[in-house]
């Protein structure tokens, strides 16, 4: 069960009818949804939010930045359905950790709520959000870089692929080095060649006009 649903609950409401007063939706969370069982008539959406884990063995916390969160949406005007499940981690330290649920800060809800909302006025409504997408996490764009341990991760362990280093924005910031690192060695080799090649040059301009000066006895 999701900690703090009904804080989730609230800003929804909040969220949806300030761009839709006059319909009702509802959010449930679902914990058996899953990502190609989609239902007809049903739209769906993932999305990762920064959370806080804490291990209910041996008390250990950690945050991530790779926290999954599949939504399942419906809507038959007036009224329109949101399920959601939010997928567990599980403790690096203890060999028989259980799965343990995410605790989203008031700030993370209220973001991945948002964008949450924007998908739903453009895949149910087909209308544009008339704002922008809430900006993401600063935080998240750091954590985000890091490793993701896809052997804790319940996401991962179902068949849901979590990147494991970068998301796109990190990517423009930090650029990802090519695979042929010999683009990178070629510019330094031509160069050393050329110097070895001028080096050679001039040494043989000075033997020659050492032999010269020699032969004509001006040395």
């Amino acid at each position: 069960m999701i900690k703090d649903m009904d804080l989730w609950e609230q800003t929804f409401q909040r969220i949806i009818r300030e761009k839709k007063p006059h319909h009702r939706w509802k959010l449930k969370v679902d914990d058996n949804l899953e990502v190609k069982s989609l239902r007809p008539g049903w739209k769906q959406y993932t999305q990762k939010g920064l959370a806080r884990f804490r291990c209910s063995l041996c008390g250990r916390s950690w945050v991530s930045a790779q926290v999954l969160i599949l939504f399942w949406m419906c809507l038959k005007e007036p009224y329109g359905r949101v399920k959601m499940r939010v997928f567990a981690q599980r403790c690096q330290r203890c060999s028989t950790a259980l799965f343990e649920e995410p605790e989203f800060s008031p700030e993370g809800i209220e973001k991945i709520l948002g964008c949450l909302v924007v998908r739903i006025l453009l895949k149910c409504y087909r209308e544009s959000a008339g704002a922008p997408v809430p900006r993401e996490d600063p935080l998240r764009e750091i954590l985000v870089a890091g490793p993701h341990d896809a052997g804790n991760c319940e996401a991962c362990l179902v068949g849901i692929s979590c990147p494991s280093q970068s998301d796109g924005k990190v990517s423009k910031a930090l650029p990802r080095r090519p695979h042929n690192s010999a683009q990178y060695q070629q510019p330094a080799s031509k160069r050393g060649k050329l110097l070895l090649l001028l080096s050679l040059c001039i040494v043989i301009v000075f033997v020659v006009l050492m032999v010269t000066l020699g032969v004509t006895g001006l040395l």
